[in-house]
């Protein structure tokens, strides 16, 4: 076991248990989760609760140091599992011996920093996720806990938004949240990637359509809303001093 996707296979299951119940137990993705088992990850934020789950040392995991301390029985080890999906046990007093309780969501702090590609496949079933993020970046007292940042590209919302500024974006806001002149990240047309671009609202939802802020631009009236899928609403801007 020279390797961590070594010591990580090696260490579930001797649990008995699935890359997606590691997975679930801590909070990430199961994709994440095996990106690190195959070797295509090297580290992940995730690796001191990855050792907790599976009663191990997060030395010993990363680099073969340490001991590799004895295992829960799987009947513990799938109760811890069951309180942590559940957000931890409801009293303290009930709670089984060696229960840790667990919130599902990251430092209320930070907010992850993700790519156009998983912005586009962003769905309302699952919260956003540190696992796959590209970085993090201070949290507004504004943003809801799944909400998300992206980095803008490219120079169609000029002169507000510069490329490589970073934005915010809520989630949970409907359609008929929206408001003329808002500015959203929608994905059209079944495209893999999100858009940034300002909504322009008319008298039907038909008449609905997005533009650039960049007066230049070379499409001023672009892909119906009908078209698209609404990822979120932008509410602010990360600005650094």
């Amino acid at each position: 076991m020279n390797t961590l996707p070594d010591r990580l296979k090696f260490a579930r299951e001797q649990l008995n248990l699935s890359q997606q119940q590691v997975a679930d137990a801590v909070g990430m993705k199961q994709p994440s989760y095996y990106q690190l088992e195959a070797g295509k990850s090297k580290r992940s934020r995730f690796i001191n609760d990855i050792a907790k789950v599976l009663k191990t040392n997060a030395d010993w995991l990363m680099y073969g140091e340490g001991d590799n301390t004895p295992k829960p029985s799987r009947d513990e080890l799938m109760q811890r599992i069951r309180d942590i999906e559940d957000g931890g046990a409801r009293d303290a007093s009930n709670a089984p011996k060696g229960t840790v309780n667990a919130t599902m969501v990251e430092s209320s702090d930070k907010v992850p920093i993700l790519s156009w590609v998983a912005a586009g496949s962003w769905s309302n079933v699952d919260s956003v996720s540190f696992g796959d993020a590209l970085g993090e970046v201070s949290r507004p007292r504004n943003l809801s806990k799944n909400g998300f940042a992206l980095i803008v590209r490219g120079e169609s919302m000029l002169p507000k938004f510069d490329p490589d500024d970073i934005i915010y974006v809520e989630p949970e806001t409907g359609l008929f949240a929206l408001k003329n002149n808002d500015l959203v990240i929608v994905q059209c047309n079944h495209d893999t990637e999100a858009t940034f671009k300002q909504l322009v609202l008319g008298e039907t939802s038909d008449d609905m359509y997005l533009r650039p802020l960049n007066p230049n631009w070379h499409e001023q009236k672009m892909m119906p809303m009908g078209d698209c899928n609404l990822v979120g609403k932008v509410v602010g801007k990360y600005v650094e001093y």
